[in-house]
């Protein structure tokens, strides 16, 4: 049978008749593609021999093979493949290996590779040479008149070069015969050369630099690899105006009873200054940030993690990113157990920043029931329920702290069923009940508050195919269209007792969304009230096919809230307005390397656009990436915003082998201040990268924070430890991102 050409996969049923193999079962199928849709097949089924060329793709399910032309056999188990030969292997251990020749033979069925002229490797060591013997069963490789280097380029400058080479088990490299040179010349000659492969059990690193409000500085970090299942580091930071920082970090994993890592830091700071609050910043300042997760047994979980600091600022002032992601890091300890229908956990929530706002659970229980048919009726039933002491202390934001024992429990049932195929009816009724103790730090008694719920959500879905339809400007291979309507109406009386009067833990959070409309997502559970309305929604989608994947073309979904109850209720959940904000939110993809998302918020009332944002993303060559965005926001006070006309940028080029370059700015235009530049310039120098960045953020009345930074790390060097996580040097801004 042959097909030309051919740009669907072909698939190939691998025999491997009467082989053992001491590895894993043979490859249950291999996937024949073309490189570009334009290449030849042929396959012979009463040799179960297939040939291809011009191009071809090989997927095994642990490896893939390029080349030229290949010739396989599903009896042996071997592919012969010639011209710019590459298999990229993903080992059981998590490590990819990649081997490039001219002439390949490999057993895929016990992933033996033969090679007359070869480079394979995995970083930071390739080896290149004449001739190959490899195999990953055993992970023995063999090469003759071959070279080891951590040169990741085609000509390598540092390298040994030996009569032969063996490397076993991916850590252990021999060398016979080996001389080292530096270019073309030679350095020292070994009679025997032992090299491991593994990670390196130590490393150095440093990144000096200067920062406005730092000063001059060295960010440090010796880090020590003891095995695979520890990695620690000491960060040893200066800076000139600020003092020493020190602290030790780790990385463990203790198989079944779970993986963490952790760090504490101090730093000796002689500039002080004023924290957030304008009370006065300590001298000796420190951080621990801990975690920890578990999952000891089937379906049981464990979490733990700690955040202590001793100043509001500490986080903000010497760790940028960690800050800019998490303003409110919370300390909790959390078990959870998962059955097929029911959950049980405990979670419990210390204050142990005491200027950090917190609502404390010592402890609190949870059980909750999934939705799950009642014996052989239509009706199905859920639930949640919760229990526990709860404190909440307003730390530097609020002088009351008040404290009550809470229970809640809330049941409801649902009659879902399908009209004429399509139409999707699921009505449900529902309430919880919720005890509170007297609250000790506020005049409100004992409590039980009673709240009913009813409401129904009705759906629609049809679809329509149109496999003719093709474009190759929008990438079209045909074109799918899905359209569901939904319209979800939720009925809340008034409660027994109004949310004034109980202790707010679980409070509503103001918010530029809109509130869930069912219970029990809207888990305010003490801001709970009057609600009688109908989220109203229209989700369209758009698909098409690309290299045999079905991949969304268009995504735009539709919705706002319609108040229709009474507007004179007080109420503290929804706005006082008839019609809620109307949202749209549009997805374009009309190529895989070119998207475009667009979000608009309109107040419908007002007849007033409150927000507009655009994103595009573009990536025309695997070596440059470009994000660009804006964002209109008419400020809202409530919620502490501006009105805000926000442009961003971000850029990535790597111009070629040894230069790549970032940047990316972000400016206000309704102020007219360029708000954050970063700028990082990176240079291989073969054995080790090299980065320059400068970072300038405008903080308003705070002044200009601007940072020059180096960066430097040898490819060999200790990796997969402390250092690669933010608590280490490149914590600064990202050098090698």
């Amino acid at each position: 049978m042959r097909l030309t050409p051919w740009g669907l996969a072909i698939l190939l049923t691998a025999s491997a008749v009467g082989q053992e193999t001491s590895s894993s079962q043979p490859e249950a199928e291999i996937v024949i593609t073309s490189a570009d849709g334009m290449g030849e097949v042929e396959i012979d089924r009463k040799t179960n021999i297939a040939t291809a060329r011009n191009g071809v793709v090989v997927r095994f399910r642990t490896a893939i093979l390029t080349a030229q032309r290949v010739r396989i056999s599903a009896d042996t188990g071997t592919i012969e493949a010639e011209g710019d030969v590459s298999i990229q292997e993903n080992r059981a251990d998590g490590a990819a290996v990649l081997w490039r020749g001219e002439q390949v033979k490999y057993d895929y069925v016990n992933r033996k590779v033969e090679s007359e002229r070869f480079r394979f490797g995995s970083p930071p060591y390739f080896v290149g040479g004449e001739s190959l013997r490899a195999g990953s069963t055993n992970q023995v490789q063999t090469a003759t008149n071959a070279f080891v280097t951590t040169d990741d380029v085609a000509e390598p400058g540092i390298r040994i070069k030996a009569r032969s080479l063996t490397v076993t088990d991916n850590k252990t490299l021999t060398a016979q015969d080996a001389t080292a040179f530096v270019g073309p010349v030679p350095v020292m000659y070994y009679p025997k050369f032992t090299e491991s492969l593994g990670e390196r059990r130590f490393s150095w690193s440093a990144s000096p630099g200067y920062r406005n409000t730092w000063g001059a500085f060295v960010l440090g970090s010796y880090n020590q690899n003891w095995n695979e299942s520890l990695q620690t580091a000491l960060e040893l930071d200066y800076y000139s105006r600020r003092g020493p920082g020190v602290g030790p970090t780790a990385k463990y994993d203790l198989g079944q009873w779970g993986q963490g890592q952790g760090q504490v830091y101090y730093v000796n700071d002689r500039l002080g200054g004023t924290n957030f609050f304008g009370g006065p910043l300590p001298e000796n300042r420190g951080r621990v940030n801990y975690s920890h997760f578990a999952n000891p047994y089937q379906d049981f979980y464990l979490k733990g993690t700690v955040r202590y600091q001793s100043d509001p600022n500490i986080v903000h002032d010497f760790f940028d990113n960690e800050y800019r992601s998490d303003t409110q890091p919370l300390t909790l300890f959390e078990a959870q157990q998962l059955w097929k229908n029911y959950t049980l956990g405990v979670i419990t929530v210390p204050q142990v920043n005491s200027f950090q706002q917190q609502v404390e659970r010592l402890p609190e229980l949870t059980f909750s029931g999934n939705r799950q048919q009642i014996g052989k009726t239509p009706l199905y039933y859920e639930s949640q329920n919760r229990a526990g002491y709860l404190e909440f202390r307003g730390g530097d934001y609020a002088s009351t702290n008040y404290s009550a024992f809470r229970g809640d429990t809330f049941h409801q049932v649902t009659l879902p069923y399908t009209a004429f195929g399509w139409l999707n009816v699921i009505p449900r009724a529902g309430g919880r009940l919720t005890a509170y103790s007297e609250t000790t730090g506020l005049p409100l008694e004992a409590q039980n508050r009673w709240i009913f719920n009813t409401g129904a959500e009705v759906t629609g879905k049809a679809s329509a195919l149109w496999q003719n339809t093709k474009s190759g400007f929008w990438d079209l291979d045909g074109l799918r269209h899905v359209i569901q309507p939904s319209v979800n109406y939720a009925y809340v009386p008034t409660p027994s007792v109004q949310p004034f009067l109980l202790p707010q833990f679980d409070r509503r959070t103001p918010s530029l969304e809109l509130d869930p409309v069912e219970f029990p997502d809207n888990n305010s559970i003490d801001s709970l009230d009057y609600r009688n309305v109908i989220r109203l929604s229209l989700f369209n989608l758009l698909q098409t096919k690309r290299s045999g994947n079905v991949k969304p073309f268009v995504a735009w979904n539709l919705y706002t809230d319609w108040n229709v109850g009474d507007l004179q209720i007080p109420r503290t959940t929804v706005a006082n307005s008839r019609f809620s904000d109307g949202y749209s939110r549009l997805m374009l993809q009309p190529r895989d390397w070119f998207a475009y998302g667009n979000l608009v918020r309109y107040d419908i009332v007002g007849s007033q656009v409150k927000e507009f944002d655009n994103l595009v993303q573009w990536t025309p060559v695997e070596s440059f990436n470009w994000t660009v965005g804006n964002r209109y926001l008419v400020g809202i006070p409530a919620l502490g915003l501006l009105d805000s006309s926000l442009f961003y940028s971000g850029m990535g080029y790597r111009v070629n082998e040894n230069w790549s370059l970032r940047m990316s700015q972000q400016f206000e235009a309704k102020t007219g201040t360029m708000q954050a530049q970063y700028y990082t310039l990176s240079r291989d120098f073969r054995s080790w990268v090299g980065a320059l960045t400068v970072r300038l953020q405008d903080n308003g009345v705070n002044g200009l924070n601007w940072t020059v930074g180096v960066g430097f790390q040898l490819k060999a060097a200790a990796r997969g430890g402390a250092l690669d996580n933010d608590f280490g040097p490149n914590r600064l801004m990202g050098y090698w991102n």
